[in-house]
């Protein structure tokens, strides 16, 4: 029988909500974009490194560099939290960006989301590089949040949030075609927010209020559900082909919530059973 998974806090951090964790071979950065801080641990020691803006997500370069997006623009994110912002994107008023991702070729796509989280008025917005101004490819959305591209960039995925389901768009030289839905995460606790794909094709999706993470199938299909010791589990990386980084958040936690999960707005490590 296969071992059981671990988890483990790596990190107390006490975001109010974490987001965004990007694996850079030797460590995680990870945004809490309420607090405006910029996170890392690197051999088991937390970096905390106040920002002048909110970075709402991140996601790694195809170089190993660290890009981020701001309210209406993508910017890098230097090793000291600099930040190098690009052109800003036409969006909505009440809106701002949320979760982001990076296509194998270096292109930029993020999702908008109404600060008010009112339906349909949610999109997507694609740059082919930092310099590029975002364009609107995709509208009509919730809260668009876990953004991940199949492993041969046909296909991009992401979750609606607020519309529970986990979306699959064609994608084709920086265009989306209508998407299907994959998942609408039927039965389970709590609201799925990040995700990641792992190396064996299989959805990991942050599940928001329901204290876990959930592994899909490729087809969508439930697999299982991994309990994390939080209530607000927002987003997921991978770390190697067996360890998952999960970000949790303290927003919206009564007292005694935080006095039972204590450990609620911390960096927790999934160790997975070997394939």
């Amino acid at each position: 029988m296969a071992d059981a998974p671990t988890v483990r806090l790596i990190s107390d951090a006490g975001a109010t909500i974490g987001e965004s964790p990007a694996w850079l071979g030797d460590r995680v950065r990870w945004t809490d974009p309420v607090s405006r801080r910029l996170l890392t641990v690197w051999q088991g020691e937390l970096d905390s490194i106040e920002m002048s803006a909110s970075i709402w997500s991140l996601a790694a370069w195809p170089d190993g560099g660290l890009i981020g997006s701001l309210d209406d623009r993508f910017c890098s994110v230097g090793a000291s939290g600099e930040i190098d912002a690009g052109p800003a994107a036409a969006i909505d008023a009440g809106c701002r960006f949320n979760d982001m991702t990076v296509d194998q070729s270096g292109g930029l796509w993020v999702g908008m989301m109404h600060r008010g989280i009112l339906s349909t008025r949610g999109a997507i917005f694609h740059a082919p590089s930092l310099r590029d101004q975002p364009q609107r490819v995709a509208r009509g959305l919730g809260v668009p949040n876990g953004m991940k591209f199949s492993a041969d960039g046909r296909t991009l995925y992401v979750v609606d949030t607020l519309e529970r389901t986990l979306l699959a768009y064609p994608a084709n030289a920086g265009a989306l075609g209508e998407p299907i839905i994959v998942s609408d995460f039927l039965g389970l606790a709590g609201k799925p927010d990040g995700m990641t794909i792992a190396p064996d094709g299989t959805f990991w999706v942050a599940m928001w209020g329901g204290s876990c993470v959930v592994q899909l199938a490729a087809d969508g299909a439930y697999l299982r559900s991994i309990a994390v010791p939080a209530p607000h589990v927002s987003s997921v990386c991978f770390a190697g082909s067996n360890r998952l980084l999960v970000t949790t958040s303290r927003m919206r936690l009564s007292p005694q919530a935080l006095i039972d999960r204590p450990a609620s707005g911390g960096l927790f490590e999934v160790l997975l059973e070997a394939a």
